[in-house]
């Protein structure tokens, strides 16, 4: 399908429907979680439940910068085995399999120890305090010991999607999903343990996709046969994995870490801003769904083509998959705007919040096409490899333009945080014609190496 069936956008879509299905999945819990916290009562005239999800707002970039390392490593494993599967050399895909997922798990274990304990320092550098520093603390501790788990799921997302099976990943996330549901439910809801509760149900979740992920490598049907042995530590092979993730890996983080800065300015405008972000936030990962799951399948089309040598192909991708990226966020943004107020009231009582909440959520849905070319962009140098251009982007987006203008909106207008809205969509329009000029430069040659890893295990 991948390398010879025709219309590609059938493909795509075939391809992808168990990738929309699992991000719907992801989105519920978010859009869950957040009307979980929600609920939680006032005390002594104090939102609570403002406080809780303006604390989950301020970890989210702190922990992205963390588990942007894990997506590097996916997008590099997407790239490498994916190529060498186009290419029909199914030894190399098994080693690179191996490889990558014995290093996804021992990162996470380091970045484990790391978040876990400079959390609090991190945290007040934002200018977290009271009730959301204490708040964001402790659920981004709890999270920290996630991570070696789900590092390797990314892992194993890349080594069978780069095969062109996108169900066996969502089979097992929609199963950790469905669980962090109904464990949140049970933990806020019924145990009342706030926004603790909702750390735990996430951490459990991750967890108990561990014995499915193992099953499904040592035993698959279809696919790679992962196989661990001493040759599975392959410094070489580590070496090219490094080289395609390193960039990615830096682009996201350095993207986070501009978060971060965003972040901070936003809650500088008081809690109920902060709030009003995360609600934002959580709305447009709604309509996002979509476009994520078709990048990834552009991503892995690429790829396959670009090792089997058929570069039109590969280039007739990116062309069909910015059409539809486009049509899927105008039309998802046609259907947010005009009920942003009836959703952001799911998440808050606070009128103040709300109102920021819904200013936000129309800025961030009139820039919703120029997210599709954005995202197209980065799945297709994801893909060729090429992901240097993903670090360019990254960094441009948020340091070069958005981030500046954010500063000067708050020192030289009155705009208030609807400088910081504008400063997201004037960013979003620009990079239309940065990844245009990025585009360009892409040559479409294979990353893979030459010459065959020999092993007596192949291809089940």
């Amino acid at each position: 399908m991948i390398l010879f069936d025709n219309p590609i956008w059938k493909g795509i879509v075939i391809l992808s429907f168990p990738v929309f299905l699992v991000n719907i999945l992801k989105t519920l819990h978010d859009v869950v979680d957040g009307i979980f916290l929600g609920t939680v009562p006032d005390v002594d005239g104090v939102s609570i439940s403002t406080s809780m999800q303006s604390a989950i707002g301020l970890t989210w970039p702190v922990y992205f910068i963390f588990i942007s390392f894990g997506m590097g490593l996916s997008i590099a494993g997407n790239a490498l085995i994916g190529q060498y599967i186009g290419k029909n050399d199914m030894s190399s895909a098994k080693r690179y399999s191996s490889t990558l997922l014995i290093l996804t798990f021992c990162i996470g274990l380091l970045f484990t120890l790391i978040v876990f304990l400079f959390t609090p320092e991190i945290l007040k550098l934002m200018g977290a305090k009271n009730l959301e520093l204490g708040y964001a603390i402790t659920y981004l501790r709890i999270r920290s010991f996630e991570l070696p788990f789900l590092f390797l799921s990314f892992g194993f997302q890349a080594v069978r999607q780069s095969t062109g099976d996108t169900i066996t990943p969502v089979v097992i996330s929609a199963i950790s999903i469905v669980s962090n549901i109904i464990l949140t439910a049970v933990f806020v809801l019924v145990l009342h343990l706030g926004i603790a509760g909702a750390a735990y149900a996430t951490l459990i979740a991750n967890i108990i996709m561990l014995p499915f992920i193992v099953l499904y490598l040592s035993k698959p049907r279809t696919g790679i046969h992962v196989h661990f042995d001493k040759t599975s530590f392959d410094l070489t092979v580590i070496k090219d994995i490094l080289r395609i993730a390193l960039p990615a890996s830096v682009g996201q983080a350095i993207q986070a870490v501009g978060f971060v800065i965003l972040n901070a300015s936003v809650y500088s405008f008081g809690e109920d801003v902060s709030a009003a972000f995360y609600i934002g936030n959580r709305i447009n990962s709604l309509v996002m769904f979509p476009i994520l799951s078709v990048s990834a399948i552009v991503a892995i089309y690429v790829a396959q083509n670009i090792g089997n040598g058929n570069i039109e192909r590969a280039k007739k991708t990116f062309r069909v998959g910015m059409r539809m990226a486009v049509i899927l966020m105008t039309v998802g943004a046609a259907l947010i705007i005009p009920f942003r107020f009836v959703l952001v009231s799911l998440f808050n009582h606070d009128p103040a919040t709300l109102s920021y909440a819904a200013d936000y959520t129309l800025f961030l849905h009139i820039g919703l096409p120029f997210m599709a070319v954005f995202q197209t962009y980065l799945s297709t140098f994801q893909g060729s490899g090429d992901t240097k251009y993903t670090l360019i982007m990254a960094v441009t987006r948020l340091w070069f333009i958005r981030i500046p203008l954010v500063f000067l909106s708050m020192r030289f207008t009155n705009l208030g945080p609807a400088g910081i809205w504008y400063s997201i969509l004037i960013s979003n329009f620009i990079m239309i014609f940065v990844g245009a000029y990025l585009y360009s430069k892409i040559k479409f040659l294979p990353k893979i190496r030459e010459n065959n890893f020999k092993s007596k295990h192949d291809l089940v």
